[in-house]
Parts: structure tokens; C-alpha cells; sequence
């Protein structure tokens, strides 16, 4: 009654389907589970600021991300790293300068946002002084997230500390400086030190997902569609006339 071509198309739209299907509850799962992340952050970010003593107790596997930090300690300039991020569509640097707290504990700080020179693009801003000893809010965030680059930047033989970079990798930022990173931090306390801290409200990403995954459940219903109209109803439409004569 069908042919082996009909077959082979009833195979590959179940394939079709199954394959978006999957992929659609894939970025439901990734949705709930950023959903579950996002709560947890919000938790966090309405909890009290967590001062020098009480980061120290912290277990040191501990990440409270978006949990308010106050902390007290002197800049590390020498080992500031300047990274390629623009702001509000203008090139300029991320400015990320460890902290070093009483205790030896080491915080790297995302201290603001610095515009590019437009003659030398690669050198790096200029930093007003700050006192030996100062006082730094913000929030516990994440490590930066790593942007493309080229091979050829990537794996330079070049084993000098470079500030200017296009990523940080923490690990090997620890191995170039000797330091041991506790915490990455957001500063959104007020200096006198030029940068910009007009940092973007990071938006709930979970929609995205559920986009996405409306996408593929999509494609699998007009995968399906388009098989039993041209596959099965217009062939009984066509075949139904010839046996009635």
C-alpha cells in the first residue's frame, strides 16, 4: 500500500519531530533551572552585607553570588587587568583591580568602566589615586564571562603580565599574579576615581529559553503537519476519486 519512499519519510519525520521535541523540553529543563538560580540570587541580594570577618568564616567552596559585600582593604594596582567590554555602544575597559583585605584575603573587583583612548586603543586608562585603606561595596558576582578571541591572542608565547586583555581566565590570572581570588566583586559604592559604574540590570534569562524551546516545539508541529498533508490527506484525496470511478 505505501511505498519505500513513503516509509523513509514517515521515518525521518519521526526522527524530525523527536529530535525538536527533545530539544524544546531540553530548554524548558534549562529554564527551570536558571529560574531555581535567579531565586537563589534574589535571596541573596536581599540578605546583609557581608563585612571582612564574616567572608573570612565562609567556607572556602562558598558562592554567594549577588550577595552584598562592604569590605575593607587596600588596592593591588600593580596587578590590574583591563578588559575589552563596551558601554552603552562605546569601546573602553572593564577596570579589575584585586583587593587585598586585612586578613591576606584577596577580593578581585570589577571597579568600573574606563573609554578607550581613541589614538592608542591599547593603553591602558588612567586610574586616579586612592588611599592605602579603603572602604568597597558591591556584589559577589560571577567571573567575567569569556568573549571571542582570537587563536593567536589566546595562545600567545608572550608570558609577560599583560593588563590590557580581551578575557580573564581566573586560574591563570592567580598563576601570573600569586594570588589566591576569594571572590569576584561588582563595586557600586561611589569613588572619586573617574570610572563609570552605570552597570545594566541583568535581565531574567529563563524567558530566553522559553523561546527558544517554543521555537523547536514549533518546528516539530509544522514537521508533522507537513507530513500528514502531503503524505497522507492529499494522497487519500487523491487516490479516493480514481477508486470511486
Amino acid at each position: 500500500m505505501f511505498s519505500r519512499q513513503w516509509w523513509l519519510l514517515l521515518l525521518l519525520t519521526v526522527l524530525f519531530v523527536g529530535v525538536t521535541t527533545s530539544l524544546g523540553f531540553w530548554q524548558l529543563g534549562r529554564a527551570h533551572l536558571r529560574e531555581q538560580i535567579e531565586a537563589e540570587q534574589t535571596q541573596n541580594a536581599a540578605l546583609p552585607a557581608l563585612n571582612n570577618a564574616q567572608l573570612d568564616k565562609l567556607a572556602p567552596d562558598s558562592q554567594l553570588l549577588y550577595r552584598s559585600l562592604v569590605l575593607e582593604g587596600a588596592w593591588l594596582p600593580q596587578w590590574s587587568v583591563f578588559l575589552n567590554r563596551p558601554m552603552q555602544g562605546q569601546a573602553g575597559f572593564w577596570v579589575m583591580t584585586p583587593l587585598r583585605l586585612e586578613s591576606g584575603t584577596v577580593v578581585l573587583v570589577q571597579r568600573g568602566w574606563a573609554p578607550r583612548d581613541p589614538v592608542l586603543p591599547n593603553k591602558p586608562p588612567a586610574i586616579k589615586n586612592a588611599p592605602d585603606t579603603l572602604q568597597v561595596g558591591g556584589q559577589w558576582i560571577a567571573p567575567p564571562s569569556r568573549l571571542m578571541e582570537l587563536d593567536s591572542a589566546a595562545n600567545s608565547a608572550d608570558t609577560s603580565f599583560s593588563q590590557v586583555r580581551q578575557n580573564l581566565d581566573l586560574a591563570q590570572y592567580e598563576h601570573e599574579t600569586g594570588l589566591k581570588i576569594r571572590a569576584v566583586m561588582r563595586q557600586n559604592s561611589a569613588a572619586a576615581d573617574g570610572l563609570s559604574r552605570d552597570w545594566p540590570n541583568l535581565a531574567s534569562r529563563a524567558q530566553t529559553n522559553r523561546g527558544y524551546a517554543f521555537q523547536w516545539f514549533a518546528m516539530a508541529v509544522v514537521g508533522l503537519l507537513l507530513f500528514l498533508w502531503f503524505q497522507v490527506f492529499r494522497k487519500r484525496r487523491i487516490v479516493t476519486p480514481s477508486a470511486s470511478s
